[in-house]
């Protein structure tokens, strides 16, 4: 898995030489699951996107993805609460994102064009298990014990959006994005929760990303 990262940053700074120029982002994600709390999980990530041609601006970035699975109990017939289960998966993602953007050559303030963005995921994903045994007649003396589960994936994810010009000056712009992702932290959220059903987080989602470009437009 480190030489697929390495060969993504070599293939950066490959485009990177003949960039015309180079903008930084952040961008933040949800996607739609309903294992996990509030029906979804997030993602906050960060990256360099290099101009090749006014159509392909590849992008290399770093994100993190966080979930929470909904608290699982068991209780006796009286309604007390004899065990407890919590759980949680997050990844620490790498991507590549040879994105098409459908630019025109003349950009103003407001114009709006779509983009399509193919990404390839390398990713180290974990899940962490936290499981306490309720002692009846005294809950300050309950045991709780962890487990965690980690492994290295890679995938391939999927989004299309439009990116909204936001300067006349500068190259800043704001994207909405819908996306496939194709990270799923399912294998490692089944095995530490020993559970028979098996969780997949290859699922829909949707996100917002800002760019910001620090070479000035010509008039």
């Amino acid at each position: 898995m480190i030489k697929k990262i390495l060969f993504f940053l070599l293939v950066l700074s490959c485009i990177n030489s003949n960039a015309q120029h180079a903008r930084i982002f952040a961008n933040i994600s949800a996607y739609s699951h309903s294992d996990f709390q509030n029906n979804s999980f997030v993602e906050l990530g960060a990256g360099l996107e290099v101009k090749a041609h006014r159509f392909l601006k590849p992008e290399i970035g770093v994100s993190y993805f966080i979930g929470n699975l909904e608290d699982y109990s068991k209780k006796d017939a009286l309604g007390n609460t004899l065990d407890l289960r919590t759980s949680k998966a997050y990844a620490l993602n790498f991507n590549l994102t040879p994105k098409i953007s459908l630019y025109s050559k003349e950009v103003n303030s407001g114009d709006v064009f779509i983009q399509i963005l193919p990404r390839f995921n390398v990713s180290k994903i974990g899940a962490d298990r936290y499981y306490t045994v309720i002692n009846q007649t005294k809950p300050s003396a309950s045991v709780t014990t962890k487990e965690t589960v980690s492994e290295w994936q890679h995938s391939f994810g999927i989004g299309l959006g439009i990116d909204i010009v936001l300067s006349d000056k500068s190259y800043d712009s704001l994207s909405v994005n819908l996306y496939y992702n194709g990270v799923n932290m399912g294998k490692a959220l089944t095995e530490v929760n020993h559970s028979g059903s098996r969780v997949n987080t290859e699922t829909v989602g949707a996100g917002i990303s800002y760019y910001l470009g620090f070479e000035k437009k010509k008039n």
